[in-house]
């Protein structure tokens, strides 16, 4: 097995981390504390983008390259003012981008395992997060805020174990790469 491909263990981790900090937020936090969360995000995120439009004036005048900036500055004014304007529908938009990320690590979780069965001990408790880090997502997107009410501790809790759970296995990871780089 080429071992090059799992290099950046240290993704692992940090999706980890984001898990147990979602995990964390869905325990600590109620959906009027989120919403506005959401709003005061948005206003920064507006005084970003206007500070970006200013920054693409500036390069106007000075006569350099400026459409990455200009986009960056619609873009980032435009989302800015969906959040303070759409709290709640930014909050279901949000649900559903956590649902289609968690299927996206579910899968990847399967495919790791997958490819590293032979190295791994525990490989059914690995395949078990894995499967469930899928129907987790899956019922997220299609049930976005409906099931955040009702299952959303349950949620928090399931998040901080795969956060947990995925931090585990980039050690793991980690250790394979360092065993197989000994042994060339």
């Amino acid at each position: 097995m080429e071992t090059k491909s799992f290099k950046n263990w240290w993704f692992l981790t940090l999706n980890g981390l984001i898990a147990i900090i979602f995990g964390l937020s869905l325990l600590l936090f109620t959906a009027e504390i989120l919403k506005t969360a959401i709003t005061y995000f948005g206003v920064l995120v507006l005084i970003t983008g206007i500070i970006l439009l200013i920054t693409t004036f500036y390069y106007f005048k000075k006569n350099k390259s400026a459409s990455m900036v200009t986009i960056q500055s619609v873009a980032s004014i435009a989302i800015g003012l969906i959040l303070i304007v759409f709290p709640q529908e930014s909050l279901n938009l949000f649900f559903i981008l956590i649902g289609i990320w968690a299927a996206i690590i579910g899968i990847i979780q399967l495919v790791i395992l997958f490819l590293m069965r032979g190295r791994l001990t525990n490989w059914s408790g690995l395949l078990i997060n894995g499967l469930l880090t899928i129907l987790l997502g899956i019922i997220i997107f299609f049930h976005p805020f409906e099931v955040a009410d009702t299952i959303g501790k349950l949620v928090g809790i399931f998040s901080i174990v795969f956060g947990i759970t995925m931090i585990y296995l980039s050690f793991v990871i980690r250790k394979a790469i360092k065993t197989a780089n000994k042994a060339n």
